[in-house]
């Protein structure tokens, strides 16, 4: 079983390959949405990546600064925890950041798919008319 960052980590992975698999079905015309329903999950999509956002911009306070004492194991122990906040690939920060924008291009598949239908309706639209 995966706890902590380890956990977080891999929900990242897991929630990039649905991105992918996605994308790759509204890129291959495999999936196209109702406009009106599309929207409505993209927005769903999209407030969850506003939460991500809201706890990214908070993370700060979960550093306790001075906390351990300062002597060399509280320091070293303060360092771990500030690092696993801020670490570039494997903090707290990167992996929400990643969540984020992964969840906000999910948003953006499924309004493509409806811009597909869109496309699709206009020219079945077009080719009755000739």
């Amino acid at each position: 079983m995966t706890t902590g960052m380890e956990g977080l980590a891999a929900g990242a992975s897991a929630l990039a390959g649905q991105s992918a698999g996605l994308r790759a079905a509204v890129d291959n015309g495999q999936l196209v949405m109702d406009p009106e329903r599309a929207e409505a999950v993209a927005k769903v999509y999209e407030e969850k990546a506003d939460e991500l956002r809201k706890k990214r911009l908070r993370t700060d306070q979960l550093i306790a600064r001075n906390a351990y004492g300062d002597c060399f194991v509280g320091r070293q122990l303060g360092q771990k925890f500030q690092d696993k906040v801020n670490l570039p690939d494997t903090g707290l920060v990167a992996l929400l950041t990643k969540m984020e924008s992964i969840l906000k291009d999910m948003a953006q598949a499924y309004r493509d798919s409806a811009r597909d239908m869109k496309n699709a309706d206009d020219e079945n639209a077009r080719n009755l008319n000739v």
